[in-house]
This record gives C-alpha cells, sequence and structure tokens, in this order.
C-alpha cells in the first residue's frame, strides 16, 4: 500500500516538473509521464532522491500508450489520488498559412490528450477518497492569441471539457478543474519575445502585478485545487495570470 498517488503528464521539465515537486512536497508519490522518454526518467531520479517518484514514457495522442501507464499506475500503487493533465504543444503561424497536420497536432495533444488521460484515469479515480483532475489551460482560453489558432482553439476547448468532466464525474467524487496560466517566464515566452511575436514592455504594462509568472505560482495553484481545501470547488478556471485577463486599462499608465 502506498500514500496518495499523482500521476503529472509533460513532467520531464519546466511547468509540469515543478507541479510534480509540489505535490510531492504535498505528500504525494509521483508518477512522471512524457513523451521524452530520457528526460522523464532523469527528472523521476531527481524526485526519487527526496520521495516517491516513477518516470514513465507516455504519447498522450495514443490510446494504447495512455492505458499503459494507467496499468502502471495500478500494478505498482494500485491507486491514483491526482491526474493533472499538463502535456502541450504550441505552433506559431498565420492562420491562413497554418497546416492541417499542425492543427491537427495542437488539438490532438492539448485536447486529445486531457480526453484520453482522464479517461484513462477514472477507473482508478473513482477508488480514491479525495479524487481530482486538474487540467492546464492558458490566458488562450480567454484571449484570442495571435498566430496561435491551434493552441487557442485547443486551450479554449480543454475549458468546456474540464466543466463536462465535473458535471459527468462529480456525482461519483471526482473533481474537475482548470488552471490557467499567463505569460510565464519560460522558454515559451523568451522565444515569443525574441521572435517578435511577444512585446515584453507592453506585456508587463497590462499585467496589474507587473511582472511574468513562475512556475511555482501554477504549482501553487495546482496544489490547492487537489486538496481538501478545494474538496466543494469543481468545474472552474483558475486563472494565475497576474491580471491581464481582467485588465481593462487602455492608457498609458
Amino acid at each position: 500500500m502506498s500514500g496518495p498517488v499523482a500521476l503529472v503528464t509533460g513532467a520531464a521539465r519546466g511547468l509540469g516538473l515543478e507541479i510534480a515537486r509540489r505535490l510531492q512536497r504535498d505528500g504525494y508519490t509521483i508518477v512522471l509521464a512524457d513523451v521524452e522518454e530520457e528526460l522523464v526518467m532523469a527528472s523521476a531520479t531527481e524526485l526519487a532522491a527526496t520521495g516517491g517518484a516513477l518516470g514513465l514514457r507516455i504519447d498522450v495522442r495514443d490510446d494504447e500508450s495512455v492505458a499503459g501507464v494507467t496499468a502502471t499506475i495500478e500494478r505498482e500503487y494500485g491507486r491514483l489520488d491526482v491526474l493533472v493533465n499538463n502535456a502541450g504543444v504550441i505552433h506559431r503561424s498565420n492562420t491562413q498559412e497554418l497546416s492541417t497536420e499542425n492543427w491537427l497536432r495542437e488539438i490532438d495533444v492539448n485536447l486529445g490528450g486531457v480526453m484520453r488521460c482522464s479517461r484513462a484515469a477514472y477507473p482508478l479515480l473513482i477508488g480514491s477518497d479525495n479524487p481530482s483532475i486538474v487540467n492546464l489551460a492558458s490566458v488562450g482560453s480567454t484571449f484570442g492569441l495571435t498566430l496561435r489558432a491551434g493552441y487557442t482553439a485547443s486551450k479554449t476547448g480543454v475549458v468546456g471539457l474540464t466543466r463536462e468532466l465535473a458535471a459527468e464525474w462529480g456525482p461519483v467524487g471526482i473533481r474537475a478543474n482548470s488552471v490557467a496560466p499567463g505569460y510565464m517566464d519560460a522558454p515559451m515566452l523568451h522565444s515569443g519575445i525574441a521572435n517578435k511575436v511577444l512585446d515584453e514592455e507592453l506585456l508587463l504594462s497590462r499585467t496589474p502585478l507587473g511582472r511574468f509568472g513562475l512556475a511555482e505560482d501554477v504549482a501553487a495553484a495546482v496544489s490547492f485545487l487537489v486538496s481538501r481545501d478545494a474538496k466543494f470547488i469543481t468545474g472552474i478556471m483558475l486563472p494565475v495570470d497576474g491580471g491581464i485577463t481582467i485588465d481593462g486599462t487602455f492608457h498609458r499608465r
């Protein structure tokens, strides 16, 4: 028997890894899953030095791959209490030049992956006394992000799917929520600034808290949503964006 177990997808690096670290500190045994097998194994080894951790390869686009991960969790731990659907991709392109291949890839990973992993986790989650799903949405679930049609559409879909899971699975005790990170101090942001897709000064001026987000900010929100302190919260999208999606200021400060 083990303590509570959490599965985090896209956990080899970055935000997913930080979420895994936080949940481990909260007392969870962590299963880190990512398509980058070598990197996720190294990250799992790092976490294993401070608590229970297991690294597995997953391709969230593939039913068999997803089913293999949940089967391994059942075999190794006999339970699953938390699922964090973090795996995602982004492609920048004018919509009129966006290839069908890239469009379908973003929809399949960012939205299809949430459905597949949630569906596969369901039989284990219903055995938990505090089952919870947290899906990674985005400011793109609220804003239209130019040059990111597939990303914006898929992340908007994540919010709708989260509501559906909350409504459908609430009667069996499973809570489903999403967190919507804003502009994070991370490689994706810095590449956008370097490519002049994003304007750093403008972004900061439109963010009431005046800074970019940190991975630990999002991890803390996930930690709250899966905790018993949030036991009567389900179906919501929690922005973790410094206020950028609520700021109606359209003059220079």
